[in-house]
């Protein structure tokens, strides 16, 4: 599970940065950029959520 949600983690890190890049440069529509870097965002914070808690239920043990 852990290495399944470090490859979602750095999924969704790629995908904000090429959000962002996309719209530094224009690459696209906001339309398109927009939907793609929230998803990004969301992975990442799903990720750590899932570390931070796994974490915190191994030190609590």
């Amino acid at each position: 599970m852990k290495k399944i949600l470090l490859f979602i983690g750095a999924t969704g890190l790629l995908m904000a940065v090429l959000a962002y890049f996309a719209d530094m440069y224009a690459w696209l529509s906001k339309d398109i950029i927009v939907p793609v870097g929230f998803s990004g965002y969301v992975l990442m914070i799903t990720a750590v959520a899932y570390f931070l808690l796994a974490w915190m239920y191994k030190w609590s043990q």
